[in-house]
């Protein structure tokens, strides 16, 4: 990308969408902004082919924040053009992949029946196919997708009410579908793996994820718990260097997600974005939280480093 003249004046838009509270910014201005600055090509090309939701905006954000300090250390390979998970599993799920970057998700999971069979029930050759613990994860992906596009619909049903109603009720919606993302993005680095490279999961690895009334259940009893035993946190020394390829990536999810819910702690006292900030207050639980984050940002900057090598 050049630092021209059409950079900084896109830069400074983005940072007037950037300045604007979140749950009043336009989704299709950040993308022809994004666009127009010349930041990551591919990740524009594929935010472009959706509608805003939360989780694509978050991307968005991170992306225009990016796109707004690549210019001080340009070669840095943490702005690398890459794919986060959650947008890939979107558009695995809705077939929305450019032709030539659709192999990697292919088949994982159709929107109807995900390749399972017909309406009666009925197997379809392929599926049948299919290993148990590909059939298992496959299912579980697929009814997980279905859910999170029910609750899609309803979140977009409530609208912009803030009667307390709906604001309880949308941010109900919004912890479920964060959870059911999360679950999602859990399961497709196993199916990927299986389309990929033929790898077959083994039965510890499905068991150890779970069915998806398991991880709802788990989410609904306490939805404000952060495990702070996550590894992002709890192995501070990590060697991503010997990892592969989809380990990084399952690895900077993880991250990420953890990272995100800090950073929403931090400004609203909650794990999820809410309808106005609400700052923590100066105390040691706020310098604790934000040594994490400083952590966590390091983390992904060496994992963005580890996958570079891959190309």
């Amino acid at each position: 990308m050049e630092f021209n003249e059409t950079y900084f004046k896109a830069r400074a838009e983005a940072i007037k969408w950037l300045n604007v509270e979140p749950r009043y910014r336009d989704y299709a201005s950040g993308v022809a902004i994004l666009g127009r600055m010349g930041f990551k090509p591919l990740l524009h090309r594929r935010l472009s082919m959706h509608q805003s939701n939360p989780t694509l905006l978050v991307i968005l954000d991170q992306a225009l924040r990016d796109s707004c300090n690549i210019y001080q250390a340009p070669n840095d390979p943490y702005y690398a053009d890459t794919i986060p998970a959650e947008l890939e599993v979107m558009d695995a799920g809705t077939h929305q992949a450019p032709k030539e970057e659709k192999e990697a998700t292919e088949g994982c999971c159709d929107t109807a029946t995900n390749g399972t069979g017909d309406e009666d029930g009925n197997e379809s050759p392929k599926f049948a196919a299919y290993p148990e613990t590909v059939k298992t994860v496959t299912k579980w992906f697929s009814k997980a997708y279905k859910l999170r596009a029910a609750m899609h619909r309803h979140l977009r049903e409530i609208g912009n009410n803030n009667d307390d109603t709906s604001v309880a009720r949308r941010k109900q919606l919004s912890d479920q579908i964060n959870a059911l993302s999360d679950y999602m993005d859990k399961l497709f680095p196993l199916k990927a793996a299986y389309d990929r490279h033929g790898t077959i999961p083994t039965k510890e690895e499905v068991d150890a994820i779970g069915p998806m009334e398991a991880q709802r259940n788990a989410v609904q009893a306490d939805p404000e718990k952060v495990d702070d035993s996550d590894s992002s946190l709890k192995n501070k020394n990590e060697d991503f260097s010997s990892m592969s390829k989809d380990d990084l990536r399952r690895r900077k999810h993880s991250t990420r997600t953890l990272l995100m819910k800090k950073k929403n702690q931090l400004l609203y006292q909650s794990n999820s974005i809410q309808e106005k900030e609400n700052p923590m207050p100066f105390s040691p639980e706020r310098t604790k939280i934000e040594v994490q984050v400083g952590l966590l940002q390091d983390k992904l900057y060496n994992i963005d480093k580890a996958l570079a090598r891959f190309g």
